[in-house]
């Protein structure tokens, strides 16, 4: 009704009416509560009397009276900060692309928050006028953060609904990923420090050379053949042709790069985990990156021209078989939108076989990080649950616990295995032990672990992770990290490691379920397993509690989302919370049936 009214909190009688110019959005007492500024239609200052004082003339989106620290809409998509401070600049904010509507500011913090209808809030210097971040949220929960390099964060499927212009031309954000989803970065930037040590590139410099464009010549909609000949093309748009990936339901099958180790530093003395910590893995990556800019990207094994024209014979399974292609530019930081074909398969099905490789390493040749839970494994409840579905010959176990889960034991075992699975059979890997990141990379503790960061004997590399699961045939990958970090692990540290988890199984195009813990007592030894591991068990157990949607079968994803929920609740009673990174690229399969009570 455009009335403004007034009460006394001590008997909450109806003080006055004061009739307004138009609806207040946001009504804001004075410190001495003699005033209220209630920006409407226009601005004003309405005191207990019913005075009113106008404001500057134009709109005020948020403000403290007291000393005038107004945010005010241009009127062109741009706000203004106006301040009584003899020494305040009139800073002009621009970037929102639709009226500003909201706002938060305080002269006792240095960011100040806009909120408009362009969907967006974003985060400014109030200094400098510069953007920090903006932020997004969906309908469907789902959202992300951007800083204004390119840098990201988002929930599983944020990424989705993101894209930039540039031009006549649009690119999903998800085209990036490889390269600038970094929640790390983004914690970074938002908390004020410099991020100019760790940036590789912007987003713009990644548009300078655009992706390259892939098609499918045409496929028989259906065939009995166990063989089937594809042929793609990919052509450049400008900015060369980098990396090529070829996806079969999902999982990657074929690619023609790898993800650069980055190199020791000589002058480096060996490090040992006590001395890795959150400031030596920041400290290292932007040393790293001052001396030399190299891209973040894949390193190709053999240069490529404008045009690559091939054809490939892949194994077929029975069933849908959908078969996607991706190509990079060049430099390997942007990525082609994806193209797909299917065609249905009517082979006869073989008998579905599981293989389950599980290392737990307790003991280490440096004593001082041994684990006390690490070796006891999932294989005993798993086969149990697996004989649901498998017949028990077709279940195949391999456990390799401390001595035996040496480096070199470990990757020979996946060699055997990669030469025994077939497209069709589901391969989970689980490993219990410690993890770290170093030199931009995630890396496996194995046994022979000597203390020194400079060895490469007993490290297995993200990279060395992802040469497992290509020579693993297996369409159906789960891939479990119980690693405890050999390291403090704060935010910062906790994104980075979220960041090269998630580029690791969209690269492979699988299952990826990793505790993130830090170093605890308490964690690594919870009745008897480490935490996560507890959390999985009772989520074989409790198949019933796991399956949510009623549909009979624990799947992938339904146990990833209970552990994970577990987990969270378990540790918050302990003190130590821990958060599990769960993440699905590969299509969701079941584990294990639900047995009917009898």
């Amino acid at each position: 009704m455009n009335k403004l009214v007034l009460f006394a909190t001590a008997n909450w009688d109806r003080e006055t009416i004061v009739q307004m110019s138009g609806t207040a959005r946001v009504l804001q007492f004075t410190s001495d509560s003699r005033a209220i500024l209630a920006p409407g239609v226009r601005e004003e200052l309405v005191d207990l009397q019913g005075k009113k004082h106008l404001g500057p003339g134009v709109r005020t989106v948020v403000g403290r009276p007291d000393d005038r620290l107004l945010v005010v809409d241009n009127g062109d998509n741009s706000f203004r900060l106006v301040s009584n401070r003899p020494d305040a600049k009139e800073n002009r904010f621009i970037g929102h692309r639709a009226p500003v509507n909201a706002g938060a500011v305080s002269d006792t913090v240095k960011w100040l928050a806009s909120g408009s209808s362009d969907g967006t809030v974003r985060l400014w210097d109030q200094a400098s006028g510069r953007e920090i971040g903006q932020f997004v949220a969906f309908a469907n929960n789902e959202w992300i953060v951007m800083a204004p390099e390119g840098y990201y964060n988002s929930s599983p499927r944020g990424h989705e609904y993101l894209s930039i212009r540039r031009g006549s031309k649009i690119y999903g954000i998800d085209q990036f990923y490889d390269v600038f989803y970094r929640p790390d970065i983004v914690t970074t930037k938002l908390k004020g420090e410099d991020i100019a040590g760790l940036v590789t590139l912007t987003v713009e410099e990644a548009i300078n050379h655009p992706p390259p464009r892939v098609k499918f010549s045409a496929v028989p909609g259906q065939t009995g053949d166990p063989k089937v000949r594809l042929c793609y093309q990919v052509q450049s748009t400008g900015g060369g042709i980098g990396e090529v990936r070829l996806f079969q339901n999902g999982k990657l099958v074929k690619s023609d790069g790898f993800y650069r180790e980055v190199a020791a530093q000589g002058s480096t003395a060996p490090l040992k985990p006590a001395t890795l910590n959150s400031r030596a893995v920041y400290q290292d990556m932007r040393s790293l990156t001052v001396k030399g800019k190299q891209g973040p990207g894949a390193v190709l094994m053999r240069p490529k021209g404008e045009l690559v024209d091939e054809c490939v014979e892949l194994e077929s399974i029975a069933g849908e078989n959908e078969i996607s292609l991706a190509a990079f530019n060049a430099p390997n930081t942007v990525q082609s939108a994806m193209g797909t074909v299917r065609f249905i398969s009517t082979r006869n099905p073989d008998e579905p076989r599981l293989y389950i490789l599980a290392v737990g390493i307790d003991r280490y040749r440096d004593p001082s990080i041994n684990l006390k839970y690490a070796a006891k494994d999932l294989l005993a409840r798993l086969s149990e649950k697996a004989a649901t579905i498998y017949k028990p010959a077709n279940i195949h176990l391999t456990s390799l616990v401390n001595e035996q889960a040496s480096k070199q034991n470990i990757l020979a075992t996946t060699e055997k295995l990669a030469a025994q699975v077939r497209h069709g059979d589901s391969f989970i890997f689980f490993n219990a032990s410690h993890g770290l990141l170093w030199q931009s990379q995630y890396y496996i503790v194995t046994s022979s672990f000597d203390g020194r960061l400079d060895s490469s004997a007993s490290l297995i590399s993200s990279n060395e992770i992802v040469g497992v699961s290509k020579k693993v045939k297996s369409l159906s990958q789960l891939f479990i990290f119980d690693t405890c970090h050999a390291g403090g692990v704060d935010t910062i540290v906790s994104g980075l490691y979220d960041a090269r988890m998630s580029v690791l199984a969209k690269k492979m195009g699988l299952h990826i379920y990793a505790s993130a813990s830090s170093v605890q007592t308490a964690l690594d030894g919870y009745r008897g397993n480490g935490l996560y591991t507890h959390a999985l068990l009772a989520g074989l157990k409790n198949g019933r509690a796991v399956d949510k949607d009623k549909s009979g079968t624990v799947t992938v994803k339904s146990l990833g989302s209970y552990s994970k929920e577990l987990t969270v609740e378990l540790s918050g009673s302990l003190g130590h919370p821990q958060t599990p990174l769960i993440i699905n690229f590969g299509k969701d399969y079941p584990l294990y049936r639900l047995q009917s009570i009898s």
